[in-house]
């Protein structure tokens, strides 16, 4: 069974989509990505997106496929990832260069019992200099416990499906057919690739862990009809 997401406006043609995103503004990285179905364990995400004269360094579209991805490698486990706010960055925030700036990042504006996602323009690589990478799972190292993602505009549509899989639990991988797998290889194809069923169980225990001590808190899920 495919995870349900029940969506939030009718289907809307090309040109009235995009007229309706520059009406929503920001607000359309939240708009439009549906509700967890009921029979799902449903995690908040916290969308914060760095703004460069006035707009986003990724586009709400963008976002959308990197959720949407998430929540099809994620329904294995049952687990379901709904858009709930969106926050304004300051373009000073733009370019992320160093372990220092990842730890600060939104680090004064934290929710508890939800995943905060953030989205910059770019995403230095602090091992390897002059490198940038696509995405981080980061630990705060001045605030135990406090974790966080961080999107580079360049992300594949996976790598949101990627920095989960750390933040459940799971290690870099040498399965060929997992997402955590981070070896070149052709075979299999990207829209092949999900967690191995080895992986699946810890994130399952992770998934538990994190409900029991507070870290994520299971969001309702919608009325029946």
């Amino acid at each position: 069974m495919g995870l349900s997401l029940a969506p939030t406006a009718p289907v809307l043609g090309a040109a009235t989509l995009l007229q309706c995103r520059e009406q929503l503004g920001t607000a359309a990285f939240v708009h439009g990505t549906g509700r967890c179905a009921h029979e799902r364990t449903c995690v908040g995400v916290v969308v914060h997106v760095v703004m460069l004269d006035g707009v986003p360094v990724q586009s709400p579209q963008w976002f959308h496929g990197q959720l949407s991805q998430a929540n099809r490698l994620f329904e294995p486990i049952g687990v379901g990832f709904e858009a709930v706010a969106v926050r304004e960055l300051p373009a000073a925030l733009a370019d992320v260069d160093d372990r220092s700036e990842r730890d600060h990042l939104g680090r004064d504006d934290h929710d508890p019992g939800v995943v905060h996602v953030f989205v910059v323009r770019r995403l230095a690589d602090v091992d390897i200099a002059g490198d940038e990478i696509r995405g981080v799972h980061w630990r705060d190292r001045g605030v135990p416990g406090r974790r966080i993602v961080i999107l580079s505009s360049i992300a594949g549509d996976m790598t949101l499906a990627h920095e989960l899989g750390h933040f459940f639990g799971l290690p870099h991988s040498r399965y060929a057919i997992s997402v955590m797998n981070k070896t070149p290889r052709d075979d299999p194809r990207w829209s092949q690739r999900s967690f191995h069923p080895r992986e699946l169980a810890i994130m399952r225990r992770d998934r538990d862990r994190m409900l029991s001590d507070g870290t994520l808190v299971r969001r309702p899920g919608p009325r029946a009809r």
